[in-house]
Parts: structure tokens; sequence; C-alpha cells
């Protein structure tokens, strides 16, 4: 991603999890010493350019367990193979940035304040809809100077904040599927179909617990689409 939204001066390893088997509030925010760990890793994050998700999808989790990180990096790993998404299979620059937080609007206050994210290549007004957003997942991504094709919604890069407090009753599986399909395609410049994993947070007890064929068919279109 060219025109970024944050740099990382991390290298970023995915691990495949096992499995997430014990209860959401339990295993999504780990001990207090993983979380003031959090604030170090946002230390690290500087304004440089971080690869492009062209050139291989590149994950960095961090915020929750230790498990949780991982599984969700390795949902994501799944998800972008089965779309034909190309994936970083070595050490990468981290173009998909996932943070939980128990408090993300202090998160990203204390960040955009040290500069540890900026928005280049972000229109002004979806900058600022991502500081003031409310929901339990936000997320902005990141521009091209070379620009993009109308209708393209392969992100150059995202950076995902999940409050985990607004998030702690959904299943861990759910919220790693609904954040792989915004990471890896973006649903503001073409929709997502109405039978998604988009509507998790809705309240609605129809609503998609995975990622729905809907779902799979719109990324691999996006991705076949180059």
């Amino acid at each position: 991603m060219k025109n970024v939204i944050f740099g990382l001066a991390v290298t970023a390893a995915v691990a495949v999890a096992s499995g997430v088997s014990a209860r959401q509030a339990d295993t999504l925010m780990g001990d207090a010493r993983r979380q003031n760990g959090l604030e170090a890793e946002m230390s690290r994050l500087r304004q440089a350019s971080p690869g492009s998700a062209r050139e291989g999808v590149c994950p960095l989790v961090r915020g929750a367990s230790a498990d949780v990180n991982a599984y969700v990096a390795a949902r994501m790993h799944q998800v972008a193979r089965q779309a034909g998404a190309t994936y970083a299979k070595r050490a990468c620059e981290p173009n998909v940035v996932v943070l939980f937080s128990a408090e993300p609007d202090v998160l990203i206050r204390e960040a955009s304040r040290a500069k540890r994210f900026n928005y280049r290549g972000v229109p002004a007004e979806a900058a600022e809809a991502f500081k003031a957003d409310g929901r339990p997942v936000r997320w902005v991504h990141g521009g091209d100077v070379r620009g993009s094709a109308a209708g393209d919604a392969r992100p150059h890069n995202a950076l995902i904040v999940v409050d985990a407090a607004k998030a702690q009753d959904v299943k861990v599986s759910a919220l790693a599927d609904y954040l792989a399909m915004v990471s890896l395609a973006d649903v503001r410049v073409r929709p997502a179909p109405a039978d998604s994993i988009m509507t998790l947070f809705d309240a609605s007890h129809g609503t998609p617990k995975a990622l729905t064929e809907a779902d799979q068919a719109y990324l691999r279109s996006v991705y076949r689409a180059r």
C-alpha cells in the first residue's frame, strides 16, 4: 500500500491455531500483561510504507489473547487463500492490522496524538468517521498513489479496531470471519451481498455466524478482477 494509513516496524508471522473453544469473554482480551503489551506494540508503529496487499496479504493481529490473535490471523490466511488472494508466505511488512482494545477511542486518540497512524490517501471524512465510529468493529482502508479501477474493492491496506467489550458476546469464529471480510474487501466500494457475515452485529436472530456461500462468491469475484 503506497499511500498508507499506518507504518509498522514489526515483522509478522502467521501462527495456525488449533481452535478456540473457551467462551469469548474468557479469551478475547487476554491478561493485563498482554493488554499493557498492546501499547508497547503500538509504540513501534511509524510513518512508513508497508507492502501493498496487492503483493500479498500480510496480517498483524494484536490485543486479544494469544490464542485469539493466532486464530484470527490463521482464519484470514484461510479465507484469503480460498478467495484467490495472494498471501505473503515469508516475513513481510504488515498491511492488514487488527487491534483489539477495551478502550478503542483512547487507543485511536493516543495513536493519532503520537502520530502512530497517518491517514494519507484516505478522504478526510473517512478518517474522521473511523475515529468517531462507535460500532463493535471499525475499519479504514488506505489508498494508492497509482489509483485503482472504478469498482475495485481490493484494499491496499486495512486498519481494523475491535471494541472488545462490544464484541465479547460474539463467537470468536464468527468474529474472525467478519474481520476477514472487512480486511479483504472494501464493502463500501462494492456492497456485500444481503446474505452476509456483514450482518453479524445486527439484532436479527437469523444473522449468519460464518461467511456465507454468497460472501465467498463475492470475495472470489473481487480477487478475479485483477
